[in-house]
């Protein structure tokens, strides 16, 4: 099971920042266009420290992570960052989905760092290596984790859920709302009670839904810095005993009932063999045109099996498997769960069988786009925007399909799971000095 504590954790100063202006997304969610909207709305924004920019006159000691770790030294020799007694960090997010404002409600604290699956931590989808260079040079410079990986702790009688929302019924530490209208707040627990809350958290699992590569890129930090010692001759010590043993973790219980999944669709570009591509799908696949996105929803939600929509210049197309079992002999050596996802039919029967897009075009990032919205997708297509030809929508993946591929030992297809919102970054740091 997995060891979750409380940590001492380091703030912005409430005091001397706006965190609607220092606050940013995660790393991976941000283009260059937000990079340089987020330069520009306040100095002191966490951008510098997480997605620093690049410049052509870079060099092995002077870089975005090198300026990382000068940003956050000065920052700190200049009080903007605060440090905390060990605690947990209660944080609520309060956004629409829909028609109806709902809330999520989780908490920061540090777990101890484990190899998948051996520690009750468990992936759900395939990591890159590129990123996950990428974040360990921002590690060795900074010393430390600069954003959260989040973790969705399995809560069967919603025990847990029901504790955190009767948790602090006092002053926030940061209430904002960003860009997106989601509203950000957070609570500082540093009383016994926090301790004793993570311990009982302890008896449950946790199933990683953003942050793989800041996961596995943290394990790969801690072997490295237990290796330098003990080839210093220094003592290293049990599993738990370093500060870098630990990755700060947001943790939602799974029963909240404000988590909520989108689907990431697949918008094609530069791909022959679609002029019959629509033909070759019927070998599989019940095809029926469709007068509108309505209409291509309420189908795609009906059908039993794995669904998809088609969207042409010519019209759009529901896309319904005829036969699941399918899959047995094409993913022979895939988990049964792995194998009812929508995702894993479109990558193997379609992108794959018919369109020559195997994984590693996948990983090389070719032919495809992705959009978590449908409409946007359908403006692509039918505006033809950067070479768009068509686009394949999908239904959000689950949560009990994240738990049953996870604890079959299984990952999902890069971009199965769109976890909304996202986790403010700059609400929290963990430092293993």
């Amino acid at each position: 099971m997995p060891l979750i504590q409380p940590f001492a954790g380091w703030r912005y100063d409430p005091g001397k920042v706006d965190y609607a202006k220092v606050a940013t997304p995660p790393y991976d969610v941000i283009d260059a266009a937000k990079q340089t909207a987020l330069y520009q709305r306040d100095d002191r924004n966490f951008i510098r420290l997480i997605l620093g920019r690049e410049f052509p006159t870079d060099t092995a000691v002077d870089n975005r992570y090198s300026r990382a770790a000068a940003h956050l030294d000065a920052w700190r020799a200049e009080g903007l960052f605060v440090g905390d007694q060990p605690a947990i960090y209660v944080y609520q997010m309060d956004f629409t989905l829909g028609e109806e404002t709902v809330s999520q409600r989780g908490f920061f604290a540090r777990v101890l760092l484990s190899d998948w699956s051996t520690g009750g931590i468990y992936p759900h989808e395939k990591t890159l290596s590129g990123p996950k260079a990428d974040r360990l040079k921002l590690m060795r410079a900074t010393r430390g984790n600069l954003e959260p990986v989040f973790g969705l702790l399995t809560d069967p009688t919603g025990g847990i859920s029901q504790s955190l929302y009767q948790m602090c019924d006092y002053d926030t530490a940061a209430d904002f709302t960003d860009g997106d209208g989601v509203r950000h707040r957070l609570w500082v627990l540093d009383s016994p009670a926090a301790a004793e809350f993570c311990r009982g958290c302890g008896r449950e699992h946790i199933f990683i839904a953003d942050g793989h590569h800041r996961y596995e890129t943290a394990l790969n930090y801690r072997n490295e810095v237990r290796a330098a010692m003990q080839r210093a001759g220094q003592t290293v010590g049990e599993f738990g005993a370093l500060a870098e043993d630990y990755i700060m973790m947001y943790i939602a219980p799974d029963s909240d009932p404000g988590l909520a999944i989108f689907p990431t669709h697949r918008l094609l570009y530069g791909v022959a063999g679609l002029d019959t591509l629509l033909k070759r799908l019927t070998t599989n696949f019940t095809v029926a045109k469709v007068a509108d996105l309505t209409t291509l929803r309420k189908k795609m939600s009906e059908h039993l099996a794995p669904a998809f929509g088609w969207l042409t210049g010519e019209g759009m197309y529901f896309v319904g498997l005829d036969d699941a079992t399918v899959m047995n002999t094409r993913a022979a050596d895939a988990v049964p769960a792995w194998r009812k996802l929508d995702v894993a039919v479109l990558h193997l029967l379609i992108l794959d069988d018919l369109l020559g897009i195997d994984e590693d075009k996948l990983a090389r990032k070719e032919n495809l786009f992705y959009t978590h919205s449908a409409e946007d997708a359908l403006s692509a297509v039918k505006s033809k925007r950067d070479g768009v030809q068509g686009a394949f929508l999908l239904r959000p993946t689950t949560m009990e399909q994240v738990r049953q591929v996870s604890r079959a030992g299984a990952t999902m297809p890069q971009k199965s799971t769109y976890f909304y919102p996202k986790i403010a970054s700059g609400m929290v740091l963990n430092f293993f000095w």
